[in-house]
């Protein structure tokens, strides 16, 4: 009878482990591991004049990048579309590190250098976290607040994901904000980056993005692999905080 209640409450401890471990895995989204090869597609929609954009980024390697003096070991991402560029993502935290512009009207090329590295995801991602970073375009500049609020399931082109629920506000030139300039992020494990974005201008939806196709070799579930066009979960932080930017000014 003894023995029988010591394995009764033993079994009753694994059921309650095997229950709690989901759990305790599903707190947090740790940083994703991008391999060369792995590749994402969205549709990228500025609403109003119906405009739709596509860029494409593959994990093309690995590269050493030296800031004065601490060296990084870079994830490579290559990105063309409405902007050409390397992004080179320190493999630690997956802060920007690196960007290689190019400018596809004059042949110019343009490098920027960011130290400390920029982080428009900080990961580990939790419900509660709150981090800054600044987006710089043609000398203007956009502080970026963000927060994870929640989680949300997420149904794009790709499929339906379980997504953390990054809200990012704006502080602009000057200092100057305004609450009704703001964005979504919804971040998935399974694809390894954004599924979709959402951004807002004066409370009215400016422009989003939708994850159409994409390979992640390092998923936890199936991956949908198609031949299509791809773009960075960076590309389209910045493309749609500009659009933000822009209306901002022509409100002023």
């Amino acid at each position: 009878m003894k023995n029988h209640r010591i394995m009764r409450k033993l079994a009753i401890i694994f059921i309650v482990a095997v229950l709690a471990f989901p759990l305790v895995s599903a707190s947090s989204l740790e940083k994703p591991d991008w391999r060369e090869g792995d590749y994402w597609n969205y549709e990228i929609v500025t609403v109003g004049i119906e405009r739709k954009e596509t860029s494409s980024t593959t994990i093309v390697g690995m590269e050493n990048i030296t800031v004065g003096n601490i060296t990084y070991r870079c994830i490579v991402a290559r990105v063309k579309g409405f902007i050409d560029e390397l992004l080179y993502y320190d493999e630690e935290d997956m802060g920007i590190v690196k960007e290689t512009i190019y400018d596809n009207e004059t042949n110019k090329t343009e490098e920027k250098i960011h130290n400390p590295p920029q982080f428009l995801i900080k990961y580990p991602i939790f419900i509660g976290k709150k981090w800054n970073t600044t987006v710089e375009w043609k000398n203007d500049s956009v502080i970026l607040q963000l927060e994870c609020v929640g989680k949300k399931d997420i149904t794009a082109g790709a499929g339906k994901f379980d997504c953390y629920v990054i809200k990012m506000d704006y502080i602009f030139p000057n200092n100057t904000t305004n609450p009704s300039f703001y964005q979504f992020y919804y971040v998935s494990g399974k694809v390894g980056t954004i599924v979709r974005t959402e951004g807002y201008g004066n409370g009215t939806l400016v422009g989003y993005t939708d994850l159409l196709s994409f390979h992640y070799s390092a998923s936890p579930g199936e991956q949908q692999d198609y031949n299509t066009v791809i773009v960075a979960a960076a590309s389209i932080a910045v493309f749609v905080s500009l659009i933000a930017l822009y209306k901002f000014k022509r409100s002023k």
